[in-house]
């Protein structure tokens, strides 16, 4: 493969990149890895090294190039603007920004569940099937079934513990009430 950056070379590094099902392949030769090098691998985001490589070289970045496409099809076939990130979209507890949010993967605080609901919709609608939880319950919150509080109740009058008979009766008697 040919290096993205500098025609003729071969390039040594591929990167890909999966956006919208649409992938983005760019291609590193050995001349151009030093650029991309960081020394804090710490919070290392290597798209925005290739982003900065591409600007240095006179290029196009290639994940804008795709991300910008996307948007525009989108667009075009919803008829709707693209929401861009604006200041309001700050959250007034730790001051994230909704650009924050992007480049971490993370949020500042709990208030940034609420003020950035709409982005982790999409987030969420990506990585798993809905929004709604529909996984189990846990044991000390499931309701006991019918026959459970039947033999319950009379597992308590066999050993005489007439207190919590009368209150696995009365719960049997909301579930009959309730149907």
């Amino acid at each position: 493969m040919e290096c993205t950056f500098c025609p003729g070379n071969q390039a040594t590094c591929h990167l890909s990149k999966l956006v919208n099902a649409k992938s983005i392949d760019v291609h590193v030769c050995e001349k151009c890895i030093p650029q991309l090098a960081q020394k804090d691998l710490v919070d290392f985001d290597i798209w925005g090294a290739v982003s900065k490589l591409a600007s240095s070289k006179g290029k196009e970045d290639p994940a804008a190039a795709v991300e910008n496409e996307i948007k525009e099809i989108s667009a075009k076939s919803l008829l709707i603007p693209t929401p861009t990130p604006t200041a309001s979209n700050k959250c007034p507890s730790c001051g994230f920004t909704s650009e924050d949010v992007r480049k971490t993967g993370r949020l500042g605080c709990g208030d940034c569940y609420g003020i950035f609901s709409s982005l982790l919709q999409d987030v969420l609608n990506d990585c798993q099937k809905g929004t709604r939880h529909a996984g189990k319950v846990p044991k000390s919150l499931r309701k006991p079934s019918k026959k459970r509080l039947q033999e319950d109740l009379s597992t308590a009058v066999g050993k005489e513990q007439f207190e919590e008979a009368a209150r696995i009766r009365d719960e049997l008697g909301k579930i009959g009430e309730e149907g």
